[in-house]
């Protein structure tokens, strides 16, 4: 017999992935703790952080579509969940769950490793969830972000929320106005043949991320690579997401190169068979 009950954490999830179970559960089989991952497939976001409540789950990731919708039924927020408006990580604490965003911390550290970012100026492509992290953490490490998105109208209004400018379409994006760009629209997520940019677009002096992960090299990142960018995948992104994640369940430092080789070890078999 065991000789302890391991801690729960788990993912709460619109569609079950297994990057979180594999990542996390060799994290904490690195830091020697008794902790189990599990993904919870759900559609009831109330019942899912009910049910935290009621098991004593640690931790949970949560992903699309229940980031904004689990948020009545948290206690708290921290500031950077709050001001996004969006959760991605709960942590329970004797009973107390406070909701946070990792994403913003994922972004930020995944493009400081190829540029610093106060002071440069940044073209942020599209306006979903991904986009708000990243443009909160871009503004607050000293970016001046400037947002792209192929509907005028959705672009604008998120400009206006979070003070910054917009531009217009992906197709006006013009190198010699930035330092860098970041993509958090769809295009090129499991479509290693599409692109949100032309190749024409990019110039060497760029730093160029892609929050897309798979495939681990987009034609955007192909692109950027060739036109001679620092190029920064979507995996970085994703892995300093968890970072944060597993560092707040666990109260210890996340076993990076680990975690690292995990993921890319479950991006190459599911790219080989079904999630």
């Amino acid at each position: 017999m065991p000789s302890s009950i391991p801690t729960l954490c788990g993912s709460l999830a619109g569609t079950p992935f297994t990057f979180n179970v594999k990542v996390h559960n060799a994290a904490y089989r690195e830091l020697g703790v008794d902790y189990t991952f599990v993904c919870f497939g759900i559609h009831d976001a109330a019942g899912g952080v009910q049910a935290m409540r009621t098991l004593g789950i640690r931790g949970l990731n949560v992903t699309m579509p229940h980031k904004q919708a689990v948020i009545p039924h948290l206690d708290a927020l921290d500031e950077t969940a709050r001001e996004i408006g969006a959760v991605n990580t709960i942590l329970n604490k004797d009973g107390f769950l406070t909701g946070y965003n990792t994403d913003c911390i994922g972004a930020v550290r995944a493009i400081e490793e190829a540029s610093p970012l106060d002071g440069r100026r940044v073209a942020l492509l599209g306006a979903g969830g991904a986009a708000r992290a990243i443009a909160w953490g871009m503004r607050r490490a000293g970016a001046k972000v400037t947002l792209f998105n192929r509907t005028a109208e959705r672009g604008e209004a998120f400009a206006r929320e979070f003070g910054i400018d917009f531009a217009g379409a992906p197709s006006a994006f013009n190198a010699a106005d930035f330092d860098g760009v970041v993509n958090a629209t769809a295009a090129g997520y499991r479509a290693p043949d599409v692109s949100p940019l032309e190749p024409g677009q990019l110039a060497a002096h760029l730093f160029v991320m892609d929050a897309a992960f798979i495939p681990v090299e987009t034609k955007l990142i192909r692109d950027a690579q060739a036109a001679g960018c620092r190029a920064v995948n979507g995996t970085r992104m994703l892995l300093h997401q968890f970072c944060g994640q597993v560092e707040l369940y666990t109260g210890k430092p996340a076993p990076f190169d680990v975690m690292s080789a995990a993921l890319l070890d479950e991006i190459a078999r599911t790219q080989q068979s079904p999630v």
